[in-house]
């Protein structure tokens, strides 16, 4: 009798320590991925020269965006503090197709589209056809931290401005040479859409998306870019995703969303889910790109055209910056 017992002693005090070691790595595990952090941005997915300095200024512009989001990360800011802030970067650039460098309508003037989604609460903000500020990424935030609302457009546009004294400025601002010179000799064919996602220290994911449409657009045309979505998304249980393309096809197919809920409701992993939507998106006729981040800090940075500038930093240091497929 005695014997039995102290081997049943042994068992249970061995099983005890099976256990407290298993919940011991799952805590690790756990605290190890809650930590984690990264960002990813675009510039827009299209056809880019291959020109030396122009190859180098656009990835320096990447660079720039990157470091100025994940800076914000790495001291404990907020994910929508660094996409905030990287999308602003980009969209003062000329180089792109957002904020100063937007593609001009058939009239010949801008008009910018923008979105921002929190993971967290899945709250969001959106602006469309924006043609006196420069940066409408923040007028996105605005609407959603700010009002009860979540989408303004037209005559709304203007009196956020002036609800929140923001300074307006002189259209042409926005419009460079380059534009200019692409709307006169009516070239459809423009650099695309701006958008970040961010992972936090706190798990939190964000996701926004900036955009000047494309050239020629008919007046008053919105694509994908402020539709929460279609043009961007996020949720802290799968991803966050920002979008890239002709709008009307990223719309039709729910893109954005759709990645999220292949995540959720398929099993997919990330990566699976974004070659998934960008193949029937694909198959319509169009081509695009997405950028993305999950729960575990896996990053995706898929497109369909020759080009994407894009890149991302994680905690771990681990960095990439591309433009070319040929450098996937």
């Amino acid at each position: 009798m005695g014997s039995n017992l102290l081997k049943k002693v042994v068992l249970l005090f061995f099983l005890l320590v099976i256990v407290g070691e298993f919940f011991a790595m799952s805590s690790q595990n756990e605290s190890k991925s809650a930590n984690s952090f990264a960002i990813v941005v675009h510039g827009g997915a299209g056809t880019y020269s291959r020109e030396k300095k122009y190859v180098e200024e656009v990835n320096q512009a990447i660079n720039l965006a990157l470091e100025r989001g994940y800076k914000i990360l790495e001291e404990g800011g907020s994910s929508i503090d660094a996409v905030v802030e990287a999308i602003k970067i980009l969209e003062d650039c000329p180089l792109f197709n957002a904020g100063i460098g937007s593609a001009l309508n058939d009239s010949g003037f801008v008009e910018m589209d923008a979105s921002i989604m929190e993971g967290k609460d899945l709250r969001a903000g959106a602006v469309a056809g924006v043609r006196n500020f420069k940066n409408p990424i923040i007028l996105a935030r605005l609407v959603m931290e700010k009002t009860p609302h979540l989408f303004f457009a037209g005559e709304g546009i203007d009196n956020l401005i002036k609800k929140f004294n923001l300074d307006t400025i002189n259209p042409e601002i926005l419009i460079t040479p380059e534009q200019k010179k692409r709307w006169s000799e009516q070239k459809s064919k423009t650099k695309g859409t701006v958008g970040a996602v961010a992972l936090d220290k706190y798990g939190n994911i964000a996701a926004g998306t900036s955009t000047g449409g494309y050239a020629g657009k008919m007046v008053g045309r919105i694509g994908d870019s402020p539709v929460i979505g279609a043009g961007t998304y996020a949720k802290n249980s799968t991803c966050g995703i920002s979008c890239t393309g002709l709008g009307e096809f990223f719309i039709r197919q729910s893109a954005a969303f759709q990645v999220s809920a292949l995540m959720e409701f398929k099993n997919y992993n990330l990566e699976s889910s974004v070659k998934e939507v960008l193949k029937k998106i694909f198959d319509m006729g169009a081509t695009g790109g997405i950028i993305g981040i999950d729960k575990d800090c896996n990053i995706v940075m898929e497109f369909t055209t020759l080009g994407m500038p894009s890149g991302y930093i994680k905690s771990t240091g681990e960095k990439k910056i591309i433009l070319f497929k040929t450098e996937k």
